[in-house]
């Protein structure tokens, strides 16, 4: 071990900019930041217009978190041993007051979050 005992002396290290080059700041410039968009309407012209698979896509990832939320909230019952349209209609019947758009999402087949792993 060195003499000093500390532990920058046991670690001695060069910087990258000891030799010779500009040190660097850590800083990035505005111009680097920012995206380059170039417009070539070749290349739009070629890809083909996934704007409505995309809303398709997001309306079903939107149906889907409100049927799971629906399935986490204990305030309807328990739900294990039903699926997602007779918990809704048992809540219902209790006067629970389950979401209206739950019913119109799941269909008679559709299991619970919980069915299978629990």
């Amino acid at each position: 071990m060195r003499s000093g005992g500390d532990v920058k002396s046991f670690f001695r290290q060069q910087k990258a900019h000891a030799a010779g080059t500009v040190k660097p700041t850590g800083r990035v410039s505005k111009k680097a930041a920012q995206p380059r968009h170039h417009h070539n309407p070749a290349a739009q012209a070629a890809t083909p217009d996934l704007a409505g698979d995309d809303a398709t896509r997001h309306v079903k990832e939107g149906q889907e978190r409100m049927a799971r939320e629906f399935d986490m909230d204990m305030r309807y019952g328990p739900c294990l041993g039903l699926n997602r349209a007779q918990r809704w209609r048992r809540a219902a019947a209790l006067g629970l007051a389950p979401p209206p758009a739950v019913i119109a999402v799941c269909s008679d087949d559709q299991p619970c979050l919980w069915e299978g792993r629990v």
